[in-house]
């Protein structure tokens, strides 16, 4: 089946069963899957807040060259601009319809169509794209209607995205939704001759990230092509033309990476995320066999390496304990490098998990029987009860939700500015870990001044005491 032909892809919680809320022993969820071939889903009585789909739709195109965005929405639907300001590409111009009360109950079309034709004239770009918000999902506004005039009217590349805010309690399904809409919209059925290279699929990666694994398929003779993050609109309308596709984060490269293997036959490859010596080995060796690249490979991995040896073995610890706060893949992947370099983790909290991820839980079921999962994206209330109880040496997270080990005077790795990717990122990761450890006075002394957060009685709660599960 094609998913194209629908309007919107389906949300995670449908497409691949995911589920936003357990704390638990994966032997509960392993259990439910084999019983109903899908985890139970579950809902939190008290919730704090998550971002939402549009937030990570914005993440993507944000990044796009030449190109331009209409947000379209009230006017505290900006606030989603300073959320991308730590984006490394600054060129992207955007607007907002700054819907009223009015606009709201009566429909806005008149005000979106206008503010479409206004970006165009002042900034000329390739291709503009109107992101929907929760406020235009409830009034229906009828965003199709206006882009398919304008297309005529203004000559133009012009892309809804359909986020809602609320379909999905994940938001990465947002990923998904900028995915099926530049495929659906920029890349016809028609004109599907291959040009030798491959599609190398980045959702949320750096550019240092992309950059490294670009040049290390380069140094096996693979040739690529970026696609859809930090690319322009000659490279989206190419990606159709590609002999292969290769994922670099699986969970985030699903829906683009089937879809257009589905539409243009383009096989898709699919492995683990390149985080660490092994994975990164083992993503190579994988896209080597598929594309016909093993001796090539082979001798990239031997030279690399030799390269690390050194460096990561002065790098390595005596055995501390580390806590791991990263969406799933990259959480999963990142287990393997703590362990190259000689840590334990002792918990993890992922912010979703799906069908994809079975595998790590059967791994972590008969290695770790009594390993117990955090899911849940922005609970930093459940989050520092379990840090509380599991007393870790090091935290390891990407963005703000790292408060909650520097208050608890645990110092803290923060991935979002370090390059973790490859051979090269291992490097990274393993010097950044070094410099954290060494230097942990300034945690030590703000956990020292920090007011407590949440009571004692909170603290002595079971961590899932707000999640419930759903009755049918």
């Amino acid at each position: 089946m094609d998913v194209l032909r629908a309007k919107l892809t389906a949300i995670r919680e449908k497409r691949l069963h995911a589920i936003s809320a357990f704390y638990g022993k994966t032997e509960t969820l392993l259990s439910e899957h084999a019983e109903d071939r899908q985890f139970a889903q579950r809902v939190r009585t008290f919730s704090q807040d998550a971002a939402g789909d549009i937030l990570y739709a914005l993440n993507i195109i944000s990044t796009i060259r030449d190109a331009a965005i209409v947000v379209h929405g009230a006017a505290g639907c900006a606030v989603s601009r300073f959320v991308t300001d730590l984006s490394e590409v600054d060129e992207v111009k955007w607007a907002i319809t700054n819907l009223n009360e009015r606009d709201s109950i009566m429909g806005s079309d008149a005000k979106l169509r206008e503010a479409v034709i206004q970006i165009n004239k002042l900034h000329q770009p390739k291709i503009i794209f109107i992101v929907s918000t929760p406020v235009v999902a409830i009034n229906n506004d009828d965003i199709e209607s206006v882009v398919e005039e304008l297309k005529d009217e203004l000559g133009i590349a012009i892309i809804p995205i359909y986020s809602d805010g609320f379909r999905s309690k994940i938001g990465t399904t947002g990923y998904d939704l900028v995915s099926h809409s530049i495929i659906k919209q920029l890349l016809p059925p028609q004109g599907t001759e291959k040009l030798g290279f491959a599609n190398l699929i980045s959702v949320s990666e750096k550019a240092d990230d992309i950059k490294e694994l670009h040049w290390l398929l380069n140094e096996i003779g693979l040739k690529t092509n970026i696609f859809p993050r930090y690319t322009a609109l000659a490279n989206i309308r190419n990606a159709k033309k590609a002999s292969f596709s290769i994922a670099i984060n699986p969970d985030e490269a699903n829906y683009p990476g089937t879809a257009l293997e589905n539409r243009f036959q383009i096989p898709y490859i699919q492995s683990v995320l390149p985080i660490g010596i092994g994975n990164t080995a083992k993503w190579l060796t994988e896209i080597a066999i598929a594309t016909g690249r093993e001796t090539e490979a082979r001798e990239l991995i031997a030279k690399e390496k030799a390269r690390l040896l050194e460096s990561l073995g002065k790098n390595r610890t005596v055995r501390k304990k580390a806590f791991v706060s990263l969406p799933p893949a990259q959480a999963i992947a990142i287990t393997g490098l703590l362990e190259e370099l000689g840590f334990d983790y002792v918990g993890l909290r992922l912010a979703y998990i799906d069908e994809q991820h079975i595998d790590f839980l059967n791994k972590l079921q008969e290695t770790r029987p009594d390993f117990q999962l955090l899911i849940g994206d922005g609970q930093l209330f459940e989050e520092e009860n379990v840090i509380r109880k599991l007393e870790p040496d090091l935290y390891i997270g990407n963005g703000g939700d790292f408060a909650v080990a520097i208050r608890n005077g645990i110092p803290v790795v923060n991935l979002e500015n370090v390059s973790i990717l490859g051979f090269s990122g291992a490097a990274n990761f393993a010097e950044k870990t070094r410099k954290v450890l060494l230097n942990s006075s300034f945690t030590e002394l703000l956990s020292q001044r920090e007011t407590k957060s949440y009571t004692k009685e909170w603290l002595k709660k079971s961590t899932n005491w707000f999640i419930k599960q759903e009755v049918k």
